[in-house]
């Protein structure tokens, strides 16, 4: 039997490694002949498995002309091509033609094929378009993600085996120049956000008596990620690149520390099994369980204490045998099996995703008519149509729903889905470039990714305030195209009952982000990026007299009455508004940046502000926040020091019956016009705001 495997590229990294661990025990134990394609070499630089597969078989690495894959195929009388990544998948700069791939799957062909999907990103129900003879799954999870797909499935997972073959620690020790009286934690991989040596490097800055060992390449187009780590590595820290020895640097210390947030089933892992080390990794989704008994799951907030643990204990768990072997042999039979059926042939193809609201396609040459049924989440029938192929739907609801959806053929269910966003790519994106908004919503990406243990991608115009503290989502900057992801959600203030369940003006703000994102609602304290700096001044308070509309802004009597007050109880105050707004005896910085602005806030006594992005900013960063809105109700921002007077017109923001105008600047919807135009506001007087403060701050 001829297997030909096709690998989109051979440069270091899982999906090679798994390749080469296929050849080598079908080469070991059973009399398939062998052959390899390289699809795309990426680089001459990282090939330590493919100067290995070269070692064992014939690699053959296309040119420009793709085609000459169907030469190769037919001119070495192929049995099997074993396709190591979905052929619509390979990536963005690897794609496979539409010309190459109808000849690959003609119906008439000779061979098989067969599938393996290495990342759980790809979403066959939104983009499996041509269909193999049978899926080899690296990962048990692959068979809940294809469970729609109809060609036969396995599950052959990578073989974990005792490798150590009298070779021991004390001699990898020596080899690699490791200093016998410290303790070492090693890290394998690719230097990549989904990685996370990020996190590695900052506990290892917390443990300076530790060595810290990365082993793994730099890629150029990481290295955003990796070059700010790299200017500022604790001397405890060295990175050691690609090496084909990385099994020395595991068997050699004393934990492996696998800090990725982001796979489907690394072989690292495994290979750390193998040779028998103490392992601390995030135990994901997507492993189904597979490492239960290997490895101590990662605690983020206590990883330093669990790591000091990890470096004091014994092993304790016994490592498999026979895996190879079996590994070997069923793959020999699943190659058998497929031999021996007809070439798999599917009528349709269906296309289902959550991108911006439900789409679903259905292709092919049937001449049937589908039934098309979408259930929300109360099991209430939302949509029902009937189509025929290459027809769609797009539903016009665009905030979360628990879709499930079901398509008959002749009375018989061809389709069914429940909405699952495990291990999937979801995109959030900011509609609002308000301070805020941003800082309001942010919580709630981490939120909805901690619920559906999904992937969250998302965009804010206010990135560089929450990229560094939330290494759990990955940032793009708006209106980047993103790509392979099966839902997105826009958040923002929307008066559309397909974009948002509820009025958003009669909400609180955070209630916005929860209903889109279908959410419980409850109030979440953002992070945000800050260190402090030098305290400015020794006792102080801040405050923000601006705002985006009239009906939000105080009396300008008031405030200079209020900076009086508690200048004479020997406070400075700092008003860090971004507008010029001068007042007597109050300082406006010169540095009006959000570092600053937010260095000011920190160090000060308290902050006094509007329903404002500057009260939020100070919510954020955890400081005494009194606020001076009437024209909110309470619940509208957050839980802070409010200053109201229910006694005059009030709360009129949040009245179903109006819609703020942002082109009117005296917007007032009662008393516009009138005497009593911003009562709310107006008739709050310093005292009042003073009563308050002494009531629960300075009491």
């Amino acid at each position: 039997m001829k297997i030909l495997f096709l690998a989109p590229h051979l440069s270091t990294g899982g999906m090679p490694a798994f390749l080469l661990k296929r050849i080598e025990l079908l080469q070991k134990y059973t009399d398939a002949k062998v052959y390899v394609v390289e699809y795309q070499n990426y680089s001459d630089e990282y090939v330590v498995h493919k100067n290995k597969i070269n070692e064992l078989t014939r690699i053959i690495t296309l040119g420009e002309n793709k085609m000459m894959l169907m030469d190769v195929i037919q001119d070495l009388h192929i049995d099997v091509v074993h396709i190591d990544e979905m052929i619509e998948g390979f990536d963005g700069y690897n794609t496979v033609p539409e010309e190459l791939m109808k000849a690959l799957y003609t119906p008439d062909r000779t061979w098989r094929i067969v599938e393996t999907c290495h990342n759980v990103w790809f979403n066959p129900d939104q983009n499996k378009r041509f269909h193999p003879d049978a899926y080899a799954f690296c990962t048990p999870y692959h068979m809940q993600t294809f469970a729609n797909m109809q060609s036969p499935k396995y599950v052959l997972e990578f073989p974990i085996e005792d490798l150590r073959d009298g070779y021991m620690w004390d001699e990898a020790m020596l080899d690699l120049g490791f200093d016998f009286d410290k303790h070492h934690v090693v890290n394998v991989g690719l230097w990549t956000p989904g990685k996370n040596q990020k996190e590695a490097v900052e506990i290892a800055r917390r443990m300076p008596d530790v060595q810290f060992h990365f082993v793994g390449n730099q890629a150029v187009n990481f290295q955003e990620y990796w070059e700010p780590i790299m200017a500022d590595l604790p001397a405890n820290c060295k990175v050691w690149g690609e090496r084909d020895d990385a099994w020395k640097f595991i068997l050699a210390s004393d934990v492996f520390m696998f800090n990725s947030t982001w796979e489907c089933n690394p072989l690292v892992l495994r290979e750390a099994i193998s040779y028998g080390c103490k392992i601390l990794a995030r135990n994901l989704p997507q492993y189904c369980g597979m490492f239960d008994e290997y490895i101590t799951p990662i605690d983020e907030n206590n990883l330093k204490a669990q790591l000091i643990e990890a470096l004091n204990k014994s092993i304790q768990y016994e490592i498999p045998v026979g895996q190879s072997e079996q590994f070997a042999r069923l793959h020999d039979e699943m190659y058998r099996a497929v031999c021996k059926a007809a070439p798999y042939k599917h009528p349709i193809t269906i296309t289902y995703h959550n991108v911006g609201q439900p789409f679903l396609e259905i292709k092919g040459s049937s001449e049937s008519i589908f039934n098309v049924r979408f259930y929300d989440e109360s099991g209430e029938l939302h949509y029902e149509n009937n189509i025929t192929c290459n027809s769609w739907i797009r539903l016009n609801r665009s905030y979360y729903s628990n879709w499930y959806v079901r398509i008959k053929e002749n009375d018989e269910v061809v389709y069914k889905n429940s909405l699952d966003y495990t291990g999937k790519r979801v995109y959030i994106a900011f509609d609002s470039k308000s301070l805020g908004d941003s800082i309001a919503w942010i919580p709630y990406c981490l939120e909805f990714k901690q619920k559906h243990n999904c992937h969250v991608i998302v965009s804010t115009f206010r990135n560089n305030l929450f990229q560094d503290v939330y290494p759990e989502l990955e940032f793009v900057e708006p209106g980047t195209n993103v790509q392979n992801i099966f839902g997105m959600y826009t958040l923002g203030w929307f008066y559309d009952v397909n974009r948002e369940p509820e009025l958003p003006n009669t909400i609180p703000l955070q209630k916005t982000a929860t209903n889109i994102l279908g959410l419980e609602y409850k109030e979440v304290v953002p992070r945000i990026v800050f260190t402090p700096g030098k305290r400015p001044y020794k006792k102080y308070i801040t405050i923000a007299t601006n705002s985006t509309a009239g009906c939000k802004f105080w009396t300008r009597e008031a405030w200079q009455e209020l900076i009086n007050h508690y200048t004479n109880e020997g406070y400075k105050i700092v008003n860090v508004s971004l507008e010029d707004n001068p007042f007597d005896n109050c300082i406006v910085p010169e540095d009006k940046s959000i570092e600053n602005t937010m260095n000011l806030i920190h160090y000060s006594k308290f902050f006094i502000g509007l329903s404002s992005g500057l009260s939020w900013l100070a919510w954020a960063l955890k400081k005494d926040v009194v606020m001076i809105s009437n024209f909110t109700q309470k619940d509208h921002e957050f839980e802070c020091i409010r200053v109201t007077n229910t006694s005059v017109c009030h709360g009129c923001w949040n009245d179903p019956q109006y819609k703020f105008d942002r082109g009117d600047w005296n917007w007032c919807p009662v008393h516009k016009g009138t005497d009593k135009q911003f009562e709310c506001q107006t008739s709050i007087t310093a005292q009042m705001v003073i009563d308050k403060i002494e009531e629960v701050i300075l009491q």
